[in-house]
């Protein structure tokens, strides 16, 4: 045997050994960085929704009205996207400008958001988000009567 046949003999084992240790993959550490990253982002993250609007049921409203407040506001909703406050129709800007108004002299005062039929679930988050941000304090749902 030759030392040029010698060096290829240990090159050839060099290469075998390597390939070896290529085909073998141990999964063990990247499933534990796994749960370790699960872990942390789970203590992490929070899970409570900031941007939560709180108004009563129409069961809860009837209750309120009854008993905390002596008076409060009717805004209709039409499926149109209409508004009246009161019975008198107003521009979602005017309303804003009302509800301001009246939370300057007095914030106990409490508004009934009442969707009239075909109303979406959004023309009413809408508004009572128009409520709310214009000082609106007490901001109920309420049905139709007789429906």
């Amino acid at each position: 045997m030759s030392l040029h046949s010698y060096g290829q003999l240990k090159d050839r084992e060099i290469e075998e050994a390597a390939r070896k240790r290529r085909s073998l993959v141990i999964l063990t550490p990247l499933v534990d960085i796994v749960f370790i990253l699960l872990i942390f982002f789970m203590l992490a993250s929070s899970f409570s929704d900031h941007r939560v609007i709180g108004f009563l049921t129409p069961a809860g409203a009837k209750q309120a009205i009854g008993s905390e407040q002596p008076s409060a506001v009717l805004v209709r909703v039409d499926a149109d996207g209409s508004l009246d406050m009161s019975g008198q129709p107003m521009s979602a800007v005017r309303i804003a400008q009302e509800v301001a108004r009246r939370s300057l002299s007095d914030d106990t005062l409490g508004y009934l958001v009442q969707p009239n039929r075909g109303v979406s679930v959004q023309q009413v988050i809408d508004v009572v988000d128009l409520l709310k941000s214009s000082g609106a304090r007490n901001v109920s749902l309420t049905s139709r009567s007789g429906s």
